[in-house]
């Protein structure tokens, strides 16, 4: 696109005449990530001070011109490529980690500080930051935010999203906002993550930072086949044992490793687990025995523990050389990332294989396998063309491969460009509409990393929801009666915790828990389900999770905003909108980076965004830390959720309980 003369030199004036680039050099550099997407800017603007974001967007924001924010570029989706031209904003000099806090647990930094510095610089304190992407020497934490990228320890730990704190954005009009999670109302920050630069730039983030653990013990573990691999860790978590990592690999992996790395890991076996427990001594010596019987069980070959700090290092050097020892194999490597749930990840496996098979294309397995999150690394030459296309006709297919499994189409590489037109079979019509309203909510004028994400043709190529029957029907007749009528009504379930006499929508009908799975560790329930029945239902299988055996509904615990630490262990929603449509989102998947957290968007919303009607959530094979509720707050009516709620209920019918009806 044409850059205005004014423009220019308006950028210019505010960072200076060398930080506004539009060479022919400088452009390319600029127009590609670690994806087969392109995408030319005009300009490249140099952020030397955070300041200058909000100055600069305010800029582009006036002469409409469209921004990508980028630093190293590590990305895997095509989120950091400029399809539209238009400018993009170079993030890496903020690399500066402002303030590090041991006694309240947590840092201050930049968004272009590389993840493994930031590691560097806790380590002598005595903390680490628990996200992990493989690419940590490279990645950056700005970057890690706008995927959710999580890496190895996200079973134990929780991902990317659970470990920030706070944040300072500058949405696409220019404006700042400090969002953190004190405050009541919708997780923003939850939504901002992962969302890929396309709802506002993050400036400054405040992470949690935890104690190094007092005892770490890696192993690597072989097995005869990925399938007894898996199967090993699934047994592994039913006994209540959860790793601090569990990183899975085929031989050609291993061997592609070994050659480079000098890992130590052994060429002949047909998987190779590397495995890390960190605990309290006594502790950790009992999850060892735990571990060496389910591995003897599953028919383990070798079960090698590093034996010192040096081992263990040299270990965990060859699982991060993963990518770059395929690198050496040709010229191009194409990571692809789906998750699904854990048990399905031998089937899901199978499958890839045939599917690489029948493409003629050669990749090496890479996989989370306690996350089901897993990346075949497909090595190709860009330049033969007819290879290219079989390369990505095997992608589409092993992302199908996912959908089909109950999986999802990333688990923290993003959706971009490279995955944006596979989110049609992912996501009812209806899903991706609240998705164009997020993002319209956010930036109206379309300017933030435009065409990620959202397929532009969803309304005329996605499917429709399937057909709702019962009590979900009913409910969602006299959801769009009140619009037609244009009165509101409030959500309740038993009435409890915001207590009102305004005509409402009772979720109580809403009271089957659907499925208890003791595989995944994973319970569906609708949202009317009283707590009393779900604890005492749970503790009957065996199992237990972090809600409170109290009165109230599940529904009430995830939407009143009494029970915030809920929200790191739900992993699926299904929720009717104010039109009376349903819409879904997640399922049994430790990790989902594919569209907006609808999660986070409707925890501890007071049901004024829409009616949670079911919740897919994390249960555990040993008594865990159960939550205490918080005093119940009112909702904190920002701008931005006004500009949500304007998009998402523009008739407000979906009422909070203390204001006014129509």
């Amino acid at each position: 696109m044409l850059i205005p003369l004014e423009a220019k030199l308006a950028l210019k004036q505010e960072v200076g005449s060398s930080n506004v680039q539009t060479d022919e050099l400088a452009l390319l550099l600029n127009s590609y990530d670690c994806s087969l997407s392109r995408g030319k800017p005009d300009l490249v603007i140099t952020v030397e001070r955070t300041e200058q974001v909000a100055a600069i967007v305010k800029i582009l924001y006036k002469f409409h011109i469209p921004f990508v924010a980028r630093s190293a570029a590590t990305n895997h989706a095509g989120s950091c490529s400029a399809p539209s031209g238009g400018a993009i904003l170079n993030l890496a000099p903020l690399n500066h980690i402002i303030e590090i806090d041991t006694k309240n647990q947590c840092a201050w930094v930049e968004p272009g500080v590389i993840t493994e510095q930031l590691q560097h610089d806790l380590r002598p304190l005595g903390f680490f930051y628990a996200p992990d992407p493989a690419s940590s020497k490279a990645c950056t934490i700005g970057g890690n935010m706008a995927q959710n990228a999580s890496g190895a320890r996200c079973l134990k730990y929780g991902g990317t999203l659970d470990h920030i704190l706070a944040a300072e954005v500058v949405l696409p009009n220019g404006e700042t906002l400090l969002l953190e999670r004190k405050t009541t109302g919708p997780d923003w920050i939850g939504v901002l993550t992962g969302s890929e630069g396309t709802l506002g730039i993050v400036t400054r983030i405040k992470v949690k930072i935890l104690p190094l653990p007092v005892t770490v013990k890696t192993y690597l573990i072989t097995f005869p086949s990925l399938e007894s691999c898996v199967q090993a860790v699934s047994d592994l978590v039913a006994r209540g044992v959860i790793a601090r990592c569990m990183e899975a690999m085929d031989q050609l992996t291993a061997r592609a490793i070994e050659s480079f790395a000098r890992a130590g890991y052994p060429i002949d076996a047909q998987a190779v687990l590397l495995l890390e427990l960190d605990n309290a001594p006594e502790l950790l010596g009992q999850e060892e025995k735990i571990l060496q019987a389910v591995c003897r069980a599953n028919q383990a070959q070798q079960f090698i523990p590093a034996n010192n700090e040096e081992e263990r290092a040299r270990l965990w050097r060859g699982r991060r050389a993963a990518y770059a020892v395929m690198a050496r194999l040709a010229p191009n490597v194409l990571v692809c990332d789906g998750t699904v749930p854990r048990s399905q990840l031998p089937r899901t496996l199978l499958q890839v294989r045939e599917i690489l098979h029948r493409h003629q294309v050669k990749a090496s397995l890479l996989f989370h396998a306690g996350d089901g999150n897993f990346h075949p690394q497909i090595i190709f030459d860009e330049r033969d063309t007819v290879r290219t296309n079989q390369v990505r006709q095997a992608v589409h297919g092993i992302l199908q491969s996912c959908i089909e499994q109950g999986g999802t189409i990333s688990g923290e590489h993003g959706i971009g460009l490279e995955k944006r037109d596979r989110m049609i079979y992912l996501y009812s019509r209806a899903t991706l509409d609240l998705f164009a309203r997020i993002k319209r909510a956010f930036d109206p004028e379309g300017l933030a990393n435009p065409l990620k994400i959202i397929p532009p043709d969803y309304l005329k190529t996605a499917g429709t929801t399937a057909p709702l029957t019962g009590e979900l029907l009913q409910l969602s007749e006299q959801i769009k009666k009140a619009q037609q009528e244009r009165r509101s009504v409030v959500v309740t379930g038993r009435n409890l915790v915001f207590q009102t006499t305004k005509p409402a929508l009772s979720t109580l009908g809403l009271n089957r828990i659907i499925h208890i799975d003791l595989t995944n560790y994973m319970v569906m329930a609708q949202a009317g389900v009283p707590l009393h029945t779900l604890v005492q239902t749970l503790r009957s299988h065996g199992v237990y999770s972090v809600l409170p055996d109290l009165p109230g509904t599940l529904g009430g615990a995830f939407s009143s905003g009494c029970f915030p630490g809920f929200y790191a262990h739900v992993t699926g929603i299904r929720a009717l909108l104010a039109d009376g449509s349903s819409v879904r989102y997640g399922g049994k998947l430790t990790k989902n980076a594919a569209g907006y957290n609808l999660i986070r968007l409707f925890a501890g919303a007071q049901g004024t965004l829409g009616m949670v009607t079911e919740l897919t959530f994390k249960i555990y094979a040993l008594p865990c830390t159960v939550l205490s509720p918080l005093p119940a707050q009112p909702l904190v009516k920002s701008p931005l959720w006004n500009a949500v709620k304007r998009e998402v209920d523009p008739y407000n019918v979906f009422a909070w309980p203390q204001e006014e009806t129509r």
